[in-house]
Order: C-alpha cells, then sequence, then structure tokens
C-alpha cells in the first residue's frame, strides 16, 4: 500500500507526499560544505572561465556539488515518505527501510 495514500487520522491533518524525500523517505546524502567540496571540473576552480565570465557549472564559487551514492533517512519526516507522519503509522510502513528489499 502507498504511504501517501492511507486515509489515517493526525492531529496535524491528512498525512501527504513528504515534500523534502518526495515519499521516498531518504535524501541523497550531498556534501555542499567547503571541506567537502571538490573543485570544478570546468573552470578549474577559478569560478570563471576563459572570457572571464561567471562559470556556469558553479556559479563563480570554484567548486561544485559532489554527490554520494548513500542514502541518508529524510530529516522531515524520519523516513516515513509522509509527512506528518501519523502516530499510528508502524515502521514496519516506513518508505525507508535499510537493509530491506525496496
Amino acid at each position: 500500500m502507498n504511504p501517501e495514500k492511507r486515509q489515517v487520522p493526525s492531529p496535524e491533518g491528512e498525512p501527504k507526499t513528504c515534500p523534502e524525500c518526495l515519499g521516498r523517505g531518504w535524501v541523497d546524502n550531498r556534501c555542499l560544505t567547503p571541506d567537502h567540496a571538490h573543485k570544478c571540473m570546468y573552470c578549474d576552480g577559478r569560478g570563471f572561465d576563459a572570457r572571464e565570465n561567471t562559470c556556469r557549472a558553479c556559479h563563480g564559487t570554484g567548486q561544485i556539488e559532489v554527490r554520494q551514492v548513500d542514502k541518508n533517512p529524510c530529516p522531515l519526516c524520519a523516513g516515513a515518505g509522509v509527512y506528518p507522519v501519523p502516530q499510528s503509522m508502524t515502521l514496519a510502513e516506513f518508505a525507508y527501510r535499510p537493509g530491506m528489499q525496496e
């Protein structure tokens, strides 16, 4: 059963698909901080191209986002896939279940 289709009463209103994880229950682990960011491969970390225009890939920062393949539970819905999470929802019903087949 699809979690966002459940008819479960909630004190905060009807549960809707979580806007943070889009119902998946997990989010990509993204490194955006300067100590984890990588040098932009398009401008070689300068922030601008050969014509002195702002680099379109890194938007002038010289660093580019690094995506990793690991998944983390959604910080908004804690892995449920719906928000607000109904109190009656069990962990087995959560969308994010590490170690189990998706």
